[in-house]
């Protein structure tokens, strides 16, 4: 069983596309819990190296103890995967056969209250946060009481894809007036005034995952970070290396898509996907945050 702290979606397609080979060199940009590290590590066979990245050293602290059993084999990495290039050459590693990027939050953020991802009941008193980065000083509590209107409604539409995003803007401008919006209760309880109750109960997941989906990724910079880092990942993939990403946002995808389409016209990678895989049902069953993951693999084809 995978620990708890994250599960990993995708996995055996993952490790399909990855096909690690023993004396090989893979970097994880998206250590986690490190279950994909683990499964690639295994397929190493005790030859081989992983360099696991992750800008949460809580992620890194509990990839050490899983990932304990394989010695020296892996590098931990506690920073940002936009700098995958300059780490690479820290490491005095010119190129690696495979790469991969599990995108969007973990099992762990989402699940355990003080990290202020959360919009269940344990979450509600706990401080609007959201940094994946905890040395970052830029959170979601900045966003809620600081950005303008205009920003906060462009910010629920567009990452969000929230129908009642202008309303919940324009609410959170009129409350913030009267006092700062400090938990993530407060936050919830503005949400619920102000989305009708048909709404809520209707649609699929939470009726606040949207809002709080949106704000995290703005607090991290999801997208901006993914466009930074991926036209790094020719430079240090080797001829014949493979590159896999898993997103769960549908902007996300797109940027993927478009850089594989991109790299593919130019000659200079194979499309291993032509459509995105996505997870069967029985991994939906028992883990249900892989619904909107959407796998994509390359295959670079030029030295």
């Amino acid at each position: 069983m995978d620990s708890c702290f994250h599960i990993p979606v995708l996995a055996k397609e993952t490790i399909e596309f990855l096909n690690p080979l023993p004396g090989e060199i893979f970097v994880d940009c998206t250590l986690g819990g490190g279950g994909h590290a683990e499964k690639i590590l295994e397929k190493l066979k005790g030859k081989g190296r992983l360099i696991g990245i992750d800008c949460d050293l809580e992620a890194i602290e509990e990839g050490k103890k899983k990932l304990k059993k394989f010695g020296d084999q892996v590098v931990f990495i506690n920073d940002n995967f936009i700098n995958l290039k300059n780490i690479l050459w820290a490491l005095k590693i010119p190129q690696v056969d495979g790469i991969l990027f599990d995108l969007g939050v973990s099992s762990h953020q989402l699940e355990v209250p003080y990290r202020g991802f959360s919009f269940g009941e344990k979450g509600k008193e706990v401080s609007l946060d959201m940094r994946m980065n905890l040395d970052q000083n830029f959170s979601a509590y900045d966003i809620i009481n600081f950005y303008p209107e205009k920003k906060l409604r462009e910010l629920f539409f567009k990452l969000g894809e929230e129908p009642f995003g202008g309303k919940i803007a324009r609410e959170i401008v009129r409350e913030r007036e009267r006092k700062k919006i400090k938990t993530c209760g407060e936050l919830l309880d503005l949400i619920r005034r102000v989305t009708p109750p048909d709404y809520r109960f209707s649609r699929k997941g939470h009726w606040a995952s949207k809002i709080f989906r949106a704000i995290r990724m703005e607090v991290n910079q999801e997208l901006p970070n993914l466009e930074e880092a991926l036209p790094q990942v020719l430079e240090v993939l080797k001829s014949g290396g493979r590159l896999v990403v898993i997103s769960f946002h549908s902007l996300e995808d797109r940027i993927v898509k478009h850089q594989f389409r991109k790299w593919e016209a130019a000659g200079l990678v194979e499309i291993l996907t032509k459509k995105p895989v996505t997870a069967d049902a029985k991994e939906i069953l028992e883990n249900p945050r892989a619904d909107s993951a959407r796998l994509r693999a390359i295959r670079k084809v030029c030295p």
